[in-house]
């Protein structure tokens, strides 16, 4: 492997990339990645276009590391509703929130180190996770369930156990998303978040779980507006570094990552060049690029590669600062592959088996009901989810797959006014699926009309429990992936818990 220079056959400067974690799209390595890995990429992301499974997953993360041994290959994956390595069947683990819910530390150890243990038979080397935020806002349409609580000791008891068991498997770990996204109703994908709590409540509620991170190898900015300690997104503001050191007593020596950087909160405005240089002059260490599956690779790399030349050449940023920063980055980069390769990786089909059978007794032990018995007759599962009215049934698939799969014939209407007007016209049982009823005007208008004409609806609620319905026949499912919709099936065809 040849050391990263100034020399530039390609066109790239290995002081740019040594900052940059980058996507590509597809199962291959492509060819502009390979060169741009060859000149001195820190790190890439995969995303579940990269992913449909765990085999094509360890030939990917091999692939590159074939061809720099010291590249980081990161990956965002938090088991329960985030998954890529499983994109295609939903992962085997259950949801941060049911794990909260559960309140078992080495159940939640043991679910970090099976995820870790994944990841390591796939050759991946940093999981984006644990998360740290504490979801105080029920209304929340991007936290919900990924956290482990609304309570700040909880969060943080859970995320130092997910985080050991990883650690234990030879993964890095990376805490997000500081200084906390729990206390917002607007997702940062879509729009820049404000949070505007004063600093007692943001520091006791918020800050907090903070405290975990020197045993960490990364922590994750969030593009989220806190106006009691500064100017701008944490993920681009130089407030937030300080306010770490700050959290911690100046003890974490990890990566500093930020939240991707063509999401709409920060590639809106300032823009994506810019939100790029800002990054650096902020601290990051790492400055993750997003997903390239609606944006060209190879020109998300080289637009934000280009913005840190183009500020180096203009003076904005000192050479010898952006070579310091790459050179610290790689150094943490090494040793996360050193850790990777020491622990020997585990044989993939194994811990597979393994996950599931942890996470099926993890989710049964989490779910519960009222009043929300089936029999074996048939089942109309509608989705009710903002998200998810446009989509045909799509999102529940994971619901209905989980009902055949115990036999009982289920599917979705063509038309969400379909299911029939009464309990006693002999029309197929019901379930509903909700996630922010609450909050979000459409999905609450849309479940008041079903219960009008549907009374005897099951309401299957993915969300976080206080953002659930006021209804008699409830299951509080914790997440709405794979193993928690399994959970709920046999929760309603065994009875409440």
């Amino acid at each position: 492997m040849t050391t990263p220079t100034d020399a530039r056959p390609t066109g790239w400067d290995a002081d740019a990339l040594g900052v940059l974690m980058a996507p590509f799209t597809g199962t291959e390595l492509p060819a502009w990645t390979g060169e741009a890995l060859d000149a001195g990429l820190a790190s890439v992301i995969l995303f579940g276009h990269n992913t449909p499974d765990p085999e094509t997953t360890a030939r990917l993360a091999r692939a590159v590391h074939a061809r720099a041994e010291g590249c980081v290959v990161a990956i965002d994956e938090e088991g329960g509703d985030v998954t890529r390595i499983e994109a295609a069947t939903g992962s085997p683990l259950p949801t941060a929130w049911a794990l909260g819910e559960v309140d078992d530390i080495e159940l939640t150890r043991h679910a970090g180190h099976a995820l870790g243990d994944i990841l390591a038979a796939c050759d991946v080397d940093l999981d984006l996770a644990p998360v740290v935020d504490v979801s105080t806002d029920p209304a929340n349409p991007v936290i919900g369930t990924r956290a482990y609580s609304d309570d700040p000791d909880r969060v943080a008891a859970h995320a130092r156990a997910f985080a050991t068991g990883l650690i234990e498997a030879g993964l890095g770990t990376c805490a997000k998303h500081f200084p906390g996204h729990g206390a917002t109703s607007t997702d940062s994908h879509t729009a820049l978040p404000l949070i505007d709590l004063d600093r007692a409540e943001f520091e006791r509620d918020h800050l907090a779980p903070w405290r975990i991170v020197p045993w960490l190898d990364a922590v994750m900015t969030a593009h989220v507006l806190v106006p009691v300690f500064g100017e701008g997104p944490a993920s681009i503001s130089p407030w937030a570094r300080p306010l770490l050191d700050q959290a911690v007593g100046g003890t974490f020596r990890g990566l500093l990552i930020t939240d991707a950087l063509d999401m709409a909160a920060v590639a809106a405005d300032p823009g994506y060049g810019e939100a790029v240089v800002r990054a650096v002059e902020s601290g990051a260490d790492l400055l993750c690029l997003g997903t390239s599956i609606r944006r060209d690779d190879e020109q998300m790399l080289r637009e934000a590669h280009d913005a840190l030349v183009s500020a180096v050449d203009s003076g904005r940023l000192r050479r010898e600062d952006l070579r310091a920063r790459a050179a610290r980055t790689r150094e943490n980069c090494r040793a996360l592959r050193t850790r990777r390769r020491f622990v020997p990786a585990p044989e993939l089909q194994q811990v597979l088996r393994r996950a599931e059978q942890l996470g099926a007794d993890a989710a049964a032990r989490a779910v519960r009901g009222t009043h929300a018995q089936l029999d074996l007759r048939p089942v109309t599962v509608l989705d009710l989810r903002a998200s998810a009215h446009h989509a045909s049934g799509a999102r529940s698939q994971q619901l209905v797959q989980a009902l055949r799969d115990r036999g009982v014939q289920a599917d979705v209407p063509s038309y969400p006014q379909e299911p029939g007007a009464g309990e006693d016209t002999g029309a197929p049982q019901l379930l509903a699926i909700t996630r922010l009823p609450r909050s979000d005007r459409e999905e609450g208008q849309r479940l008041a009309d079903l219960l009008t004409r549907r009374p005897d609806v099951i309401v299957v609620h993915v969300g976080v429990p206080d953002a659930a319905p006021d209804h008699r026949r409830l299951v509080l499912a914790h997440g709405a992936g794979r193993t928690m919709m399994r959970a709920a099936v046999d929760l309603m065809l065994q009875g409440d818990r």
